[in-house]
């Protein structure tokens, strides 16, 4: 349900590359939680997301939930993968299928991007 896209991220395009020192630097600035809307236009409006991007074993992951106006709603992740720079969230979208959400990172506490590469958005780090 969500794409995004990494403006300045010259230091995470050789994460795979890097000395394990580096790796827990480029770890912290990519993991956390981070607050977004999504602009959808009519008939759905924007849609709130939450996405927690984080490691479990040297692999990154992530979570999703929307608001949908009465609860967080959890969104199924597929896979979750970092290539040159960019976070990679294939995700099954209750009304499209499977979808790619395009994840860039601004600066250290903003994050913008694309979903189903065709639906913008930005978003902070609210942890």
């Amino acid at each position: 349900m969500i794409s995004y896209s990494i403006n300045s991220c010259s230091s995470l395009n050789s994460i795979e590359n890097t000395s394990s020192s580096n790796n827990e630097i480029i770890n912290k600035k990519i993991q956390g939680i981070y607050s977004l809307t999504i602009s959808f236009g009519n008939p759905y409006g924007d849609i709130d997301v939450s996405l927690e991007l984080y490691y479990d074993k040297s692999q990154i992951k992530s979570r999703a939930s929307y608001f949908d106006g009465q609860k967080n709603v959890p969104v199924k992740i597929n896979n979750t993968e970092l290539f040159e720079g960019a976070i990679f969230i294939n995700l099954v979208d209750s009304e499209a299928g499977n979808v790619e959400m395009e994840v860039y990172f601004d600066d250290e506490n903003s994050i913008s991007g694309f979903y189903a590469g065709q639906f913008e958005f930005k978003g902070e780090r609210i942890k």
